[in-house]
């Protein structure tokens, strides 16, 4: 074996020059843990979206979606159920939220439960002198738009992982629906009628799924419910028992009177 000799080299110089050059493969060897750390988190971190979509592809998952029907069955549970395939329940857990009394949970079965299952966020701005120089930010309206995109996105976690299914960047579970009014909005699948066993249940335990609510939304809720009725009572969506459990709470919890109960209903 040939050895190397060089007796210009100084040998602290050699010493120095060894040393550096570990230290220089130490580092290659962090940077190169480094990168295959992260190779493999990308690798197994869920995907939830894809950017490249084509159009047909589009069209099927619309399909696809537009055939799904969910139905709210209690505060914690729903059911699902897929063309050919029976219904399957769900808790609020089991589709990546937190608990019942979450906002975004309480968001989605608000939205199942009370009919016509539309959802609206008024105006963005009010003008109280009708002047655009004095526009005033509706508080509540960025917020709940806030929460339907975090809505959106546990929905979109959920059908991937549950079923498989890949969704183009952005894309919504919700869609514009014509209604008498502006703005209107409804989920993409379709919302079942809770079964006749729900809706023969005691008044009590009816009530109970308007407790939660404040006044205001309990407020919205009677209307829409109360306006179901009036323009069609033989093709309305709930039962009316749930009209009477909901003035019930509202005289219970907030005190109403039927001088109060009339305007609300008369609105």
């Amino acid at each position: 074996m040939n050895t190397l000799s060089n007796p210009s080299i100084d040998r602290n110089d050699l010493v120095n020059l060894i040393s550096k050059s570990q230290e220089y493969i130490d580092t290659l060897k962090s940077i190169v843990s480094i990168q295959n750390l992260e190779d493999l988190v990308s690798d197994n971190r869920p995907t939830t979206t894809e950017k490249n979509f084509s159009p047909e592809a589009l069209k099927e998952l619309e399909k696809q979606i537009s055939q799904v029907k969910v139905i709210f069955e209690n505060d914690s549970t729903i059911l699902m159920e897929l063309p050919g395939k029976p219904s399957v329940e769900y808790d609020c857990e089991q589709m990546g939220f937190r608990g019942q009394k979450t906002k975004t949970w309480k968001m989605l079965i608000d939205i199942l439960s009370f009919a016509p299952h539309t959802f609206n966020f008024g105006i963005a701005y009010s003008y109280p002198d009708g002047s655009k120089k004095n526009r005033q930010k509706c508080k509540d309206y960025d917020a709940k738009w806030k929460l339907l995109d975090e809505l959106n996105k546990k929905l979109l976690v959920f059908f991937q992982k549950e079923f498989g299914w890949n969704f183009p960047q952005g894309y919504k579970f919700y869609k514009e629906v014509v209604t008498a009014r502006d703005g209107d909005k409804s989920f993409k699948f379709i919302v079942g009628v809770p079964s006749s066993k729900d809706q023969e249940s005691p008044l009590d335990n009816i009530e109970k799924r308007f407790l939660s609510h404040d006044e205001s939304d309990l407020i919205k809720k009677i209307q829409a419910l109360n306006n179901d009725f009036s323009v069609d009572s033989s093709a309305h969506n709930e039962p009316p028992e749930f009209l009477v459990a909901a003035l019930n709470v509202g005289r219970s919890k907030f005190g109403w009177d039927e001088k109060k109960v009339m305007e609300i209903i008369r609105y």
